[in-house]
């Protein structure tokens, strides 16, 4: 497919403004999903004068600004979270776009090969899922299986149909090897995660992660491949480090006031933030894997073997 830079600029314009839309739909999702509504009908209405909104105040973004953030019908404040979420999407999109087709490799006379625009819907149906657990979970503590197990089916099954769709080294060459590399990704994932949480468990003798954050690790290894899902799990943590210190500055502000504590004072999700590095790792890994993760893992991989008695040696 021969794309010259003024189409490729107006193309990134189109998936940044259906990243948009996405994003608009994906409000709906936030706010629906954990209260077992569903997210189709009815349609979306003021929650305090229930008028419908109107197709002239749900576009993306431009609504938002020209209602001033306000319903036009009975001026309810309308939270600017929804803008920031329709925009956010929007630039994840085009992020994706960016490092798939835009830094991607050309053919001939700069040709961009169609394979690279299917890698972008794929990126793009995975960010939107992160994007979901990680407002659901900020809101309720919690990431619904229809979001998580939908992206867990998802992954493996698009990798099967696109096997070379994953990032190296998950990409596939036959799609039954697409779909064993989704099936491991998911399970070295979750069972990441869910060893994490027995062990936890017992040490704390109560729950110490939810069993949300098992399936989205799963998810996340579903799309990307197992690699990709361990280091998510230990770069998560990095990101959540202001909101735990912020949290534990609260918990003894509140404790040495007196003030009466609940569990939730001591509690952070942990979705976002595995949500947060896999979105990094996507955007980064053609240039994490070549220059680092995959030295990292070679070296992990002779350690493994090394500790079983058995001597290995990478190839050169």
């Amino acid at each position: 497919m021969f794309l010259t830079e003024p189409i490729l600029a107006i193309l990134g314009l189109g998936i940044f403004l259906i990243g948009t839309v996405v994003g608009s739909f994906l409000n709906v999702c936030i706010y629906r999903i954990p209260w077992q509504k569903s997210v189709i009908w009815p349609s979306s209405r003021c929650p305090r004068c229930w008028s419908a909104i109107a197709a002239r105040d749900n576009i993306p973004i431009l609504s938002w600004i020209a209602l001033r953030g306000e319903c036009r019908h009975c001026g309810l404040p309308i939270s600017p979270r929804y803008p920031l979420v329709e925009a956010l999407v929007g630039l994840l999109f085009l992020g994706a776009y960016l490092v798939d087709v835009i830094d991607g490799p050309r053919g001939a006379w700069g040709h961009v090969p169609a394979f690279q625009l299917v890698a972008v819907a794929y990126h793009a149906m995975f960010l939107a899922l992160l994007v979901a657990a990680t407002f659901i979970d900020y809101d309720v503590m919690m990431i619904p299986d229809q979001i998580t197990v939908t992206g867990m089916v998802l992954g493996v099954a698009l990798g099967t149909i696109w096997p070379a769709v994953r990032p190296e080294p998950a990409a596939a060459g036959t799609h039954l090897q697409g779909f064993w590399v989704g099936l491991a990704g998911l399970l070295v994932g979750a069972g990441l995660v869910q060893a994490v949480r027995w062990i936890a468990g017992f040490l704390l003798r109560r729950e110490a992660m939810g069993f949300g954050d098992v399936t989205l690790l799963g998810m996340i290894g579903a799309f990307l491949g197992w690699q990709a899902a361990v280091l998510t799990f230990f770069l998560a943590p990095f990101f959540g480090l202001a909101h735990a210190a912020w949290t534990m500055m609260a918990y003894w502000k509140k404790r040495l006031s007196g003030a009466q504590l609940s569990s939730a004072d001591r509690e952070i999700p942990f979705g976002p933030y595995l949500s947060m590095a896999a979105a990094s790792l996507l955007f980064l890994w053609p240039w994490l894997w070549p220059g680092w993760a995959r030295g990292l893992f070679g070296t992990l991989f002779v350690i493994f073997w090394w500790m079983l008695g058995v001597q290995v040696n990478l190839p050169n």
